[in-house]
């Protein structure tokens, strides 16, 4: 005669050969208590926009020249870029390093631009009515 097939139980409940005689439960983990699933951003998107802000902004300091119009975008990306570049920067410690790079090009570009104006009023300060007679 030949054998019979060994029988699987598909209750979830272990069979006496297996000498638990707890009940299993799939969804109940493994202890008492689990602790719950906390939701990590994906990506730091402060940082990530603070990069392109910087980009952005030193895009509108060299097409200023030709087309005119991006000088006043420039002052509005620059000051963006820099509170999202800080927003971006102090997230990156929480989420251990993410985005942390991003953050930082995107304060340098901003800070850089940032220089430029002053410097720019400064030199207009100066200079700006040298040379000029007033009547």
């Amino acid at each position: 005669m030949e054998d019979e097939p060994k029988t699987v139980v598909l209750s979830g409940i272990p069979s006496v050969e297996a000498g638990d005689s707890q009940e299993f439960n799939p969804y109940a983990g493994t202890g008492a208590y689990q602790q719950p699933m906390i939701s990590v951003p994906l990506s730091n998107d402060n940082a990530k926009y603070s990069m392109w802000l910087g980009i952005a902004t030193w895009v509108c300091w060299i097409t200023t020249g030709p087309l005119c119009f991006p000088a006043c975008i420039a002052p509005l990306t620059t000051i963006a870029g820099i509170v999202l570049g800080h927003m971006g920067f102090n997230a990156s410690k929480k989420m251990s390093g993410m985005g942390r790079s991003e953050a930082i090009a995107g304060l340098v570009m901003n800070y850089l631009s940032l220089a430029v104006y002053v410097l720019g009023a400064l030199v207009f300060g100066l200079f700006g009515f040298y040379g000029t007679e007033l009547a």
